[in-house]
């Protein structure tokens, strides 16, 4: 788990206030799984595909976060390759 100053980083530079962000890749199985639990529960995101944006993967990556997926949810809250009970708490947080 991230600590506090880790949070502060990422909630002011990957966050959206209007809905949670998933960065990952389309070849990463656990990326894929959160896509489809937030599309499963009708819940809004945003996609940001890590191959494709460079730039933000090295900035996540200057961060020490190189697994997928990582999740920031408009609070905040960071989650590093998630389970599913934590996509169910993400999930329902986001209400």
């Amino acid at each position: 788990m991230p600590n506090d100053e880790f949070r502060d980083v990422a909630s002011d530079a990957f966050r959206d206030v209007a809905m949670t962000v998933i960065y990952g890749v389309d070849t990463c199985e656990d990326t894929t799984r959160a896509r489809a639990r937030f599309d499963a529960a009708g819940r809004a995101f945003r996609y940001v595909r890590l191959d494709v944006d460079t730039a933000t993967r090295q900035r996540l990556h200057d961060l020490g976060l190189v697994s997928t997926p990582v999740l920031v949810t408009p609070a905040g809250t960071v989650s590093v390759e998630p389970s599913d009970d934590e996509l169910d708490v993400i999930i329902a947080a986001t209400a």
